[in-house]
């Protein structure tokens, strides 16, 4: 019968769940393949790796179809970051947020199945799951369970309980005195695909399902269950980690103890590097500290130093509130007047945590003045460098204009004070504060901090040193290896334990590398930042890199979920934050068709009288650009009131304040040029357009260039240029816009190139078949030639492409038309693409 069918029209059969099929089923369908010749006829079968036990005859099957001829097999692997990501996206109908795709790809395991019941019911606009596994999913995950014998399903609990994959040796112990036999109830729940063994240890096939058995054991039997294998783990050190212990001890009800392993846990995290683990068990310990024995936990001073200890790790892992709570009791517990180095490292600490939480508009500096005055009386000390340094970091970022000053005092502290970690601190906050002003120095100063920091373990210290390197890199032009040696400290900060603003340098190297057109390493280098779902400041900052990426590929709606969620990270009003911030939110709402909207939210934006930045200039040009898309749209009429009056008011000359060195500083002066020509419509719009191509080629700012050379071949057709006179141009940009992903610039080259009848075909090499005499015949050149023919360039165009004279040119075409037979260009270019291999 298929094979009827398959005569009159090609089929394909699919058939689901294989694993399921009887012997009877699988030898029909042996047969069916068996008798495949030239049917136009796809046989397509799926089946599961699990639920396939010894013995059951698919195994054997599989053995006997692998022999067929036309038989093959595909594995699917578990989805990766990005697979899931399209997935989610197809199911809710809207790109969702890459927090949430982490979370989802976390638990899943990468199985679609799982993966379309956890966001069955979400929007797409969440940025975690739910705290509870939803009904369709849990009875997904417990189809297979149900169906196990009642001594199975109670191995299957007494694993959950351990919470981890288990040995055979461990369960059974565990489980005596519970009933169960485990050799045959472990061998029944991997038949039935709900276990899985390495050889040595047991766990869940989907961990999601250890979740699902545990949250339904009464809390009785999970104590139970949790103080029979605190019994065994405890005779079998090598069996558990502390992490383990302490859990199982704190389940059992068992204080001291719990204290005590998860104090073990945590020196274990840190030397692992771990520090949101490590952030874990300390949280932990604090919790308990009142209900611990006084003879385990110690007295007052042990209090603090576990709440220091609990509140700097905090910080590193991305709770500054949580370190805000922490410093707040520890600061209630220490005498000013008598401890004061000790309240002065705390309050440094205090206001450190409050910034990251609140990022004020404004700055805040009664706290770090307070820890220089509880210093005073020992003025070569540690706590005085560090509260100066802070205090230096902190006018740096607001502008203000003694922070050289406290800068210099906090380096001639830490030299007296004698420590390598103190003046390495003290340099940092030097670098801070001459990154722009002296960027020679300020790059000696980070570069030594750096390494100072690493030298004594303070990632801290190390990582705040790379990021202001970044800065005076950039000031001195050398944007190229300000990206590379940025990435570079990234990798290593995360790979270290370095916390949260590691993330700020991915922020960094990840905008610079936007501009540089190197954006498939930037598609990288983000996509390992936004897993992490840092948050705060370096959050921000990474959500503005992915959501101006996203807009100038043209994906408007992941720019748009990119850009909110940044808002919901810090503070609208943060100045440091706030030209990336603006500019960002400039293209968006241009993208999205909102250029009056754009032009009205960012006129407050673009500088802060008390707070100029010299960021604020790269975004004058984007500003004067949604000022003519305004216009142009009919929107806004009045030019002295939007752009002119804009730059009469700008607190200094644009682009005079070293940013990226002489050759971005003359690019970003040409782009403002030549957006406020097209603004004005002025009649030097082609000229200034030209100037900008010119200048960010100079710069290496490949999606600035190929806007300008769009811009410019634009201005030119406008003007009265010949297409002959713009087509080179056009085809640059065109280049440019695609292999960099630049989605809506290829659009808009496509339709002005339709308009005025250019083409924008490209080269292709001619390479022949190998029994083709025609063009096998063709010298290495005249199939060069012959390419641009394909491609309809002219003469004088392949002249310029291959460097070589129009007559020159001229003599390849002749050989070419003798070899090939034909008698014009166009007739050799169709010979060449019709015999052409691909054709």
């Amino acid at each position: 019968m298929l094979n009827r069918i398959a005569e009159r029209r090609p089929t394909v059969v699919i058939i689901d769940d294989l694993q399921l099929a009887d012997v009877a089923s699988l030898d029909v369908l042996a047969y069916l393949i068996a008798g495949f010749r030239g049917q136009r006829l796809v046989v397509i079968a799926t089946c599961r790796t699990e639920e396939r036990p010894e013995g059951h005859p698919l195994h054997s099957w599989l053995a006997d179809m692998r022999r067929m001829p036309l038989f093959s097999e595909v594995r699917l692997e578990p989805l990766d970051l990005e697979a899931a990501a399209h997935q989610i996206q197809g199911l809710l109908g809207r790109p969702p947020d890459i927090e949430l795709v982490s979370e989802v790809l976390t638990r899943s395991d990468g199985n679609p199945y799982l993966i379309e019941l956890m966001v069955r019911g979400l929007s797409g606009a969440e940025h975690s799951l739910p705290a509870t596994v939803p009904a369709a999913l849990r009875d997904a995950l417990l189809a297979a369970w149900h169906s196990m014998s009642e001594q199975a399903r109670l191995v299957t609990r007494i694993l959950a309980v351990g919470g981890r994959p288990t040995s055979s040796a461990v369960l059974t112990e565990v489980a005596t005195g519970h009933g169960p036999e485990t050799t045959a109830s472990l061998s029944e729940a991997q038949d039935r695909g709900v276990v899985h063994t390495d050889g040595d240890s047991w766990w869940f096939r989907h961990p999601l399902l250890a979740e699902v058995l545990y949250d339904g054991l009464p809390p009785g039997q999970a104590a139970a269950l949790h103080a029979d294998y605190l019994r065994v783990l405890e005779a079998r050190p090598g069996e558990a980690t502390a992490a383990d212990l302490a859990v199982h001890n704190e389940k059992a009800g068992n204080i001291d103890a719990t204290y005590r392993w998860s104090l073990i846990a945590a020196d274990q995290a840190a030397q692992l590097r771990a520090p949101a683990e490590e952030a874990i068990q300390l949280r932990r310990a604090c919790a308990l500290w009142e209900t611990v024995s006084p003879a385990i936990r110690g007295g007052r001073n042990e209090r603090i130093s576990l709440l220091r200890r609990t509140s700097s790790i905090c910080r590193r892992a991305g709770l500054p509130e949580v370190a805000v709570t922490l410093l707040t009791e520890a600061l209630s517990l220490v005498n000013k007047e008598q401890e004061p180095l000790l309240a002065s490292d705390l309050l440094i600490k205090w206001a450190d945590a409050r910034w990251q939480v609140d990022t004020p508009g404004e700055a805040d500096l009664d706290d770090f003045l307070e820890a220089i005055t509880l210093t005073e009386e020992y003025p070569d000390s540690v706590e005085r460098a560090v509260a100066f340094a802070e205090l230096a970091e902190t006018e740096t970022m607001y502008g203000m204009p003694d922070a050289g000053v406290h800068a210099e005092e906090s380096v001639r502290v830490a030299r007296r004070s004698g420590s390598a970690q103190a003046l390495g601190r003290a340099l940092s906050a030097s670098a801070a504060v001459s990154d722009r002003s002296a960027p020679v120095a300020a790059l000696a100063d980070a570069e030594l901090a750096e390494r100072l920091g690493r030298s004594c373990g303070d990632l801290d210290t190390a990582t705040g040193a790379a990021i202001w390197r970044f800065d005076a890199l950039r000031a001195l032009g050398r944007r190229t290896e300000a990206a590379d040696v940025t990435v570079a400290a990234y990798q290593d900060s995360v790979t270290g334990g370095a916390g949260t603003w590691a993330y700020f340098l991915a922020f960094q190297a990840s905008d610079l590398l936007i501009d540089l057109g190197r954006w498939e390493e930037c598609r990288a280098l983000l996509r390992s930042a936004l897993a992490a779902r840092c948050t705060g400041i370096p959050g921000a900052g990474v959500r503005l890199s992915a959501s101006l990426l996203a807009v100038r590929s043209g994906r408007t709606e992941e720019a748009r979920q990119h850009f909110d969620r940044a808002l919901e990270l810090v503070s609208e009003d943060f100045n440091p934050l706030r030209p990336p911030m603006t500019r960002t939110g400039i293209e968006l709402m241009i993208a999205e068709g909102r250029a009056a909207e754009a032009l009205a939210w960012a006129r407050p934006r673009l500088s802060v009288p008390d707070l100029p930045e010299p960021d604020d200039d790269e975004v004058l040009p984007a500003y004067v650009r949604v000022a003519a898309e305004a216009v142009l749209n009919g929107g806004e009429h009045n030019p002295a009131e939007m752009v002119d009056k804009v730059l009469d008011d700008w607190p200094w000359e644009p682009f005079t304040v070293s940013l990226d060195g002489a050759d971005a500083q003359a690019m970003y002066r040409s782009l403002l040029a030549a957006e406020l020509a097209r603004y004005r419509n002025s009649a030097d719009q082609p000229e200034r357009w030209r100037e900008a191509v010119e200048t960010a080629g100079a710069a290496g700012s490949r999606w600035y260039q190929a806007m300008a050379q769009w811009r410019c071949a634009e201005a030119g057709l406008a003007s009265g240029w010949t297409p002959w006179s713009a087509r080179e141009l056009l085809r640059q940009a065109y280049r440019g816009a695609v292999e960099l992903g630049a989605k809506p610039i290829q659009v808009a080259i496509e339709a002005l190139a339709r308009r005025s009848r250019i083409d924008l075909q490209e080269p292709v090499p001619v390479v022949p078949a190998a029994d083709d005499p025609v063009l096998a015949g063709l010298t290495g050149r005249e199939r060069e030639v012959l390419a641009f023919l394909v491609a309809g360039r002219s003469n004088g165009e392949i002249a310029k492409e291959l460097f070589i004279s129009d007559k020159t040119v001229s003599v390849h075409v002749s050989n070419i038309l003798r070899k090939t037979g034909t008698t014009s260009r166009v007739a050799a270019a169709a010979l060449a693409e019709r015999r052409l291999p691909d054709h």
